[in-house]
């Protein structure tokens, strides 16, 4: 357990993890959280952070968690599942801490920006559940909030879409986009004349996989990948995670895995000096001002959060060139309408509108007027806008760039179209994640697109703390380099196993006898092992490699809540959660981590707001996305 005896009371920040374990005071006892939440209104000077399973305010705040039970309370491995009789796939490694681990340096950086507005001591209060279902559940959260009656994720568009297996390995396909089904139509000829469009594409699913898979078991790889990508076409081959950093290098990106020159933060920076002296770093955070020139789901959640926290942050749009969750939702209650957007909505909250329509695009933007220009647009479009490394590193007084692409705008992969299953792919999570029956698979939400995000307010609010600044900075971030660095640990011929089981722990699904709800498990010890027995009668399992999933015995716990009962018991359990389910959670619902806005065309919905709260702090209202105008 992490000791507070030897804590620097003076520092800048305080980082505390109660997630796994309490934290102990020194005089050596664990703390409820109330009695730590007394030590640090005592001892806090500056801004302290305390990253804990649930939050430390709820009735939850003295329970526990693991990667796997968070994965389970985020609702991942809810939208994971190969089917009911099976376990939900588990991702390799630890994921679900590491990603919660970049959301607490964001509730720190926050932090620090608070306490120099002037305000006194901050404590920055993260909940890793919330930070789940705030980047990694995202997408399948606006689903669920906004009652779209369709199925949720983004691979429902798409055909082809999914694995498809070549001469020397596997690719990942999707298409999700018209002009990409016109691009892959022309690779395959003949045999799909007969399929016109893209809905004829869904229509005719299994006509199409079928003729992507013989084209493709003649073929390489990475030849699949190359031809697919030459003319459009969102296809990755599926490398292991030192193949894809073996590649990475090979095209000059400066990207290792190995050693203590593994990045956290990996990126490609491009400084240029400035002659002015820009004070944008004694402003404050609401005062800076970052514009959004971004697309999809990267960028936008990003400006989002920036603008909850206080920043005024400009959302770009072309008016003829809308953004794809815009034009193809899902829509709020099955109504369609580009104001209606479910996926637009939640990943866009807190902005300004800085809208055009057609001619010079690129006389539509005054980057003089911003600090900050996010972008993740294809080069071509970048460039056609004005918000590409050149133009941007151009003015006058000093600015950062933060470009988010699948790949890296250098080497052969910078015109490389993309979504986040694809990165998966690419940078080794898909290679090393195995399914209940050791097939290869996949988380199944998006995963190196909220990462990306959490990265880029990372940036963000570090460059923005600094006093002055006499330079220009333009980040080239890969967004396959990121998801890469998550499991750098498999990477290497010692790699470990990722699916060995953990020196006296113990982990496992149990399917309720009279609910059929699932539950994640992790018994550290065999005294919380005895503690298990004793509550549900259940022995639990012999731990070969994968997680498994055992059927809870009738007992007389039936008809109750077990994981209630397992809670108290202090164990570390969570019902596997989906989307629809946290959406009902009481628990959540109790949390505030759902946040309601009111927009003229949708009027009152609700979208999943930042997962900390300053405590003592009044949460700030937020502010629905932008609407286009209505044409008349």
């Amino acid at each position: 357990m992490a000791t507070l005896r030897d804590v620097d009371t003076n520092a800048d920040v305080v980082l505390v993890d109660r997630i796994e374990q309490p934290a102990v005071l020194p005089d050596g006892h664990a703390p409820s959280a109330d009695e730590y939440r007394e030590f640090v209104a005592a001892n806090n000077r500056n801004v302290w952070v305390t990253a804990s399973a649930f939050g430390l305010t709820d009735i939850r705040a003295d329970m526990f968690a693991s990667d796997l039970t968070l994965l389970a309370a985020g609702g991942i491995l809810g939208h994971s599942r190969i089917g009911d009789e099976f376990a939900p796939t588990v991702p390799p490694g630890t994921v679900a801490l590491k990603l919660v681990g970049h959301v607490t340096a964001v509730a720190a950086l926050h932090g620090l920006h608070a306490r120099r507005a002037g305000t006194g001591p901050v404590h920055a209060d993260v909940s890793a559940q919330a930070a789940i279902i705030a980047t990694g559940l995202s997408l399948e959260m606006a689903h669920a909030l906004s009652r779209c009656p369709d199925e949720g994720g983004s691979a429902r568009y798409g055909a082809p879409s999914g694995f498809v297996d070549c001469r020397d390995g596997a690719v990942y396909v999707l298409v999700l986009e018209e002009h990409q089904w016109r691009a892959f139509r022309s690779v395959m000829g003949s045999s799909l004349e007969s399929v016109t469009t893209l809905e004829d594409a869904r229509q005719q699913s299994d006509h199409v996989n079928a003729q992507l898979t013989a084209w493709a078991s003649t073929r390489t790889a990475q030849e699949c990948e190359q031809v697919l990508q030459a003319a459009g076409v969102p296809c990755t081959a599926v490398n292991a995670v030192e193949t894809f950093a073996e590649r990475s290098r090979a095209l000059g990106r400066n990207f290792d895995l190995s050693g203590p020159d593994c990045p956290v933060l990996p990126t490609q920076i491009t400084e240029v000096p400035k002659d002015t002296d820009d004070t944008a770093g004694r402003r404050r955070l609401s005062d800076l001002r970052v514009l959004d020139a971004g697309h999809v789901l990267a960028v936008p959640l990003a400006g989002a959060w920036l603008g909850a926290m206080g920043a005024h942050v400009a959302k770009l749009e072309d008016l003829d060139r809308l953004d794809v969750y815009r034009r193809r939702g899902p829509f709020v209650d099955g109504t369609p309408g580009p104001n209606r957007s479910a996926y637009f909505n939640q990943l866009n909250f807190c902005k300004h509108p800085l809208q055009f329509s057609g001619g010079d695009s690129s006389r539509a933007v005054d980057l003089a007027s911003f600090d900050v220009v996010m972008e993740n647009l294809s080069p071509h479009r970048a460039r056609a806008i004005g918000v590409d490394t050149t133009s941007v590193l151009a003015q006058h007084s000093p600015k950062l760039l933060l470009s988010s692409s699948g790949f890296g705008r250098t080497g052969a992969w910078a015109g490389y179209r993309a979504y986040g299953h694809n990165i998966h792919a690419f940078a080794g999570l898909v290679n090393a994640t195995k399914d209940a029956r050791g097939g290869m698979g996949d988380i199944g939400t998006p995963w190196a697109d909220p990462l990306t995000s959490v990265i880029l307010v990372t940036w963000t609010l570090a460059w923005c703390l600094a006093e002055s600044h006499t330079s220009s900075l333009a980040l080239d971030i890969s967004m396959a380099e990121l998801v890469a660095v998550q499991i750098a640990e498999l990477a290497g011929p010692e790699a470990a196993d990722p699916y060995a089981p953990r020196e006296a722990e113990t982990e496992f699904f149990m399917r309720e006898h009279a609910t059929g709800r699932l539950l994640a498990i992790t018994l550290r010890s065999d005294e919380e092992r005895a503690r298990f027995e004793a509550a549900t009668g259940v022995r639990p399992p012999v731990i070969d490699r994968r997680v498994p999933l055992i059927d809870q015995v009738p007992t007389a716990q039936d008809g109750h809540d077990l994981e209630q009962a397992l809670l108290e018991q202090g164990l570390t359990v969570s019902v596997v959660h989906t989307s629809a389910g946290l959406v009902r959670d009481e628990f959540v619902r109790s949390t505030d981590l759902f946040r309601s806005v009111e927009s003229p065309s949708v009027g009152r919905y609700e979208v999943t707001g930042l997962p900390w709260t300053l405590v003592g702090e009044q949460v700030q209202p937020l502010r629905p996305a932008p609407e286009l105008p209505t044409r008349g």
